[in-house]
């Protein structure tokens, strides 16, 4: 599945692998990944401002290896995971696709 669709899909299990992730981490570790969850989630809100569409959402879903790697390695620093990015950027897209008006 492409497109949109299949993105939904791949949002909708962010949380869940995140969750699992957490299982067994360092509370540091554990810690650091609440805060890049925290920076990813305001910096969608900061991108996709009061008003947007699941089609906003998945403009910017194309380009968040640009931009949200780099935010989760600052929130991470020093501990340093790479598992924990897509599931991380993942949650944050399911988590705003609430807000979107045609959702």
């Amino acid at each position: 599945m492409t497109g949109l669709a299949g993105a939904l899909i791949e949002w909708e299990a962010g949380p869940a692998a995140v969750r699992r992730l957490r299982r067994g981490m360092p509370p540091r570790l554990a810690l650091a990944v609440d805060r890049a969850a925290d920076d990813l989630a305001a910096d969608l809100r900061r991108r996709l401002g009061p008003s947007y569409a699941l089609a906003d959402l998945y403009g910017l879903y194309g380009d968040a290896d640009r931009w949200a790697r780099p935010l989760v390695a600052r929130a991470l620093a020093p501990l340093r995971d790479p598992t924990v990015v897509s599931p991380l950027v993942d949650a944050a897209f399911w988590r705003a696709t609430n807000g979107a008006r045609d959702r």
